[in-house]
């Protein structure tokens, strides 16, 4: 928030300073091509409304969860394991099943461009979005390799590859796991308890 301050304030001040000393050289004023430059400064800083898409490169947070530019986004419709989450597998031997899933998801996007068109709000200061690479579904692909739950009431499209997944014991599917929404549901009920 201090960067963007910052910029506003440095464009408030470039813009007073053009209004008090105008271009007498030139015969003309720099006001134009401040407040373009303001405009855009504005936009790119802008939070995402419903309906725009936030493209680019991303960086993997966790399996369910990217960073596109400055954003935090939280893939629609599925529960993916936390980084430092961890599972067992069929000989119930521990894995870092959030790893696991965070470096399958970062595999998937390789060096590509995402675009995020956003769902609503989710956790903390992320937005919940529906990513693709090309055509693809980030979040589909993430259930139908078993890397993440789907939320059967927000994304019914969803179920059928988390049932394939499961049949086939893919990913967390191999194991016993906890579940990730079940996890996030009771860390917040416990920071909510300790604020308070």
């Amino acid at each position: 928030m201090s960067l963007f301050v910052g910029i506003l304030l440095a464009c408030a001040a470039g813009l007073a300073g053009t209004l008090l000393c105008p271009d007498d050289k030139a015969g003309r004023s720099r006001l134009p091509l401040l407040a373009a430059l303001l405009a855009g400064g504005l936009s790119w800083h802008a939070p995402a409304r419903a309906g725009e898409i936030l493209s680019g490169p991303a960086q993997v947070i966790d399996g369910g969860t990217l960073r596109v530019g400055t954003r935090a986004v939280s893939l629609f419709g599925i529960a993916a394991p936390e980084a430092d989450a961890t599972c067992a597998d069929a000989q119930d031997r521990p894995y870092p099943c959030g790893r696991d899933a965070a470096r399958a998801l970062a595999e998937r996007i390789g060096g590509a461009a995402v675009a995020c068109e956003p769902r609503g709000h989710g956790t903390g200061d992320a937005a919940t979005a529906l990513c693709r690479v090309g055509e693809a579904d980030l979040g589909a692909w993430m259930v139908a390799q078993g890397l993440a739950l789907p939320d059967r009431d927000v994304a019914p499209d969803y179920a059928a590859a988390a049932d394939r997944a499961w049949g086939r014991r893919l990913g967390l599917w191999s194991g016993v796991f906890q579940d990730p929404a079940e996890r996030r549901g009771r860390r917040a009920a416990a920071s909510l308890g300790a604020a308070g």
